[in-house]
């Protein structure tokens, strides 16, 4: 397997089993390695955030485990288990965690 790392191959696994939190800290896990797509696995301790910028492609955030706000263009979106949200390409956005998070986000790029 070539387009995709770090993920199971031999058993099923749970997703938010795949990147623990880590006190005062967002850990990140990279899933694809191949261009045109770029999957993140990422693991927010409370209060952490990650403050405004932008992607040239469309993103999805997709919540795993706990909470996000996503702030785009002065609006906040609060974000729970299972819920998802699509960035367009350069749009300058925010993220922060409710809590403790786990997020999967999928940029896809030109």
């Amino acid at each position: 397997m070539q387009a995709l790392r770090n993920l199971p191959t031999e058993a099923p696994a749970q997703l938010s089993d795949l990147i623990g939190v880590q006190s005062g800290r967002v850990v990140s896990m990279a899933m694809s390695s191949v261009d045109g797509c770029q999957m993140t696995l990422l693991a927010f301790d409370e209060d952490e955030s990650v403050s405004e910028e932008m992607y040239f492609g469309d993103t999805l955030y997709y919540i795993v485990e706990g909470g996000l706000t996503v702030s785009i263009d002065g609006a906040s979106h609060d974000m729970h288990v299972g819920d998802c949200l699509a960035v367009p390409a350069k749009t300058p956005h925010a993220v922060a965690a409710i809590g403790s998070c786990k997020i999967l986000q999928i940029t896809l790029t030109e």
